[in-house]
């Protein structure tokens, strides 16, 4: 889980899932890996959930939710934020990708917003 890999690097890090069974099996992973005082994971609504108290943002969407994601990420970000998509790009139309890097079938796309 990226919440467990975070810690790792020092960071705490908050999870957002609509599934409750992905939140609770990300909070047992946490535990058992010793990092549950510096994760956090919710259960909450994406859509609902304002992203701008994150400056680092890590997205594990589907495809279908990526063109509306962009659009959102566009209004709740600044150009200090980071952001990595994993498996799927955010919408071209919205967001120029700073980098990739290509792993097989677990390509991430990493964004920050234009400073013009």
């Amino acid at each position: 889980s990226s919440g467990i890999n975070a810690e790792y690097g020092g960071f705490t890090a908050h999870g957002i899932e609509l599934n409750i069974w992905l939140v609770l099996y990300s909070r047992l992973r946490s535990l058992l890996a010793g990092t549950s005082s510096r994760t956090k994971f919710y259960r909450a609504d994406l859509w609902k959930t304002d992203l701008s108290q994150y400056n680092s943002i890590i997205v594990f969407g589907g495809e279908s939710m990526m063109s509306d994601l962009s659009v959102k990420l566009k209004k709740e970000t600044t150009p200090q934020t980071d952001i990595i998509s994993s498996r799927f790009p955010l919408d071209p139309e919205v967001w120029d990708t700073h980098s990739m890097i290509e792993d097989g079938h677990n390509p991430l796309w990493r964004y920050k917003q234009d400073t013009d």
